[in-house]
């Protein structure tokens, strides 16, 4: 019925809207029918509440430069969120992805009787022999010490995971190989988190390899290694090896 012009309220009432109960307060009253059936809608003063599905005649016009967001909450409020520019540049950019930073030795390293940190190689993630540096680019979680040699800086708080996979050429019978990983809080002294000994290393290529979870409480603390031989026995650590700092968190 297009109209109620003309026609009787007994035919009609049926068609008319109305609340639940007289007036309109700041509690939610159901929108109903002349007959008493309850539609999807609620109204109060201030709220509006829909008890089904929002749908639309046709989609909504597409903005590409607009950055506000409406969310629901955990209470089914739809609420308002301001998202900056990289929300909306890919999928893989939408959720946390864990920065991963990996160090690499610059060079075959020669180890020494007393435990050292090699040189590490620069950032370069289009190389096959630099170290790298994954879901960081600003360097808002992890970066290159700038004050302890060979170290990744932990720059916010948080878990991490580190990982040590060390490829070790052997030219000694016997050698005794040593990996101390260190923790070292800004301005404080540095702690050593494991240290992992292989004893009687025969000659050849062999492989170190463990993990470690560890919380950084305090931001740009430093995580790195040490690895050295006993005295007599000779080797030198693969510029293939990896010490890899993953922030969790």
């Amino acid at each position: 019925m297009a109209t109620l012009s003309g026609n009787k309220v007994k035919d009609t009432y049926t068609s008319i809207l109305k609340l639940e109960s007289n007036g309109i307060t700041s509690s939610l009253k159901a929108v109903e029918d002349g007959g008493g059936t309850d539609s999807a809608l609620k109204l109060s003063t201030d709220t509006v509440e829909v008890n089904g599905t929002l749908s639309f005649t046709s989609s909504p016009t597409t903005n590409s430069s607009e950055l506000t967001a409406l969310l629901v909450d955990a209470s089914n409020n739809v609420v308002k969120r301001e998202l900056s520019a990289v929300a909306f540049t890919g999928a893989s950019t939408q959720f946390f992805a864990n920065p991963m930073f990996v160090l690499r030795p610059s060079t075959s390293y020669t180890l020494l009787d007393t435990p050292a940190t090699p040189t590490q190689g620069a950032i370069n993630n289009n190389s096959t022999t630099s170290s790298y540096l994954f879901n960081d680019s600003s360097n808002t979680h992890l970066q290159t010490s700038s004050t302890t040699t060979g170290a990744v800086s932990v720059v916010r708080a948080g878990a991490i995971k580190i990982e040590v996979n060390f490829i070790l050429e052997i030219s000694t019978q016997n050698t005794d190989v040593t990996i101390r990983v260190y923790r070292k809080p800004a301005g404080g002294s540095a702690a050593a988190i494991e240290t992992v000994v292989r004893t009687n290393v025969a000659t050849g290529v062999m492989a170190i390899g463990f993990s470690l979870f560890t919380y950084c409480a305090a931001d740009a603390e430093d995580i790195y290694y040490q690895i050295g031989r006993n005295n007599g026995g000779g080797g030198a650590l693969n510029v293939n090896s990896t010490f890899t700092v993953t922030k969790l968190d």
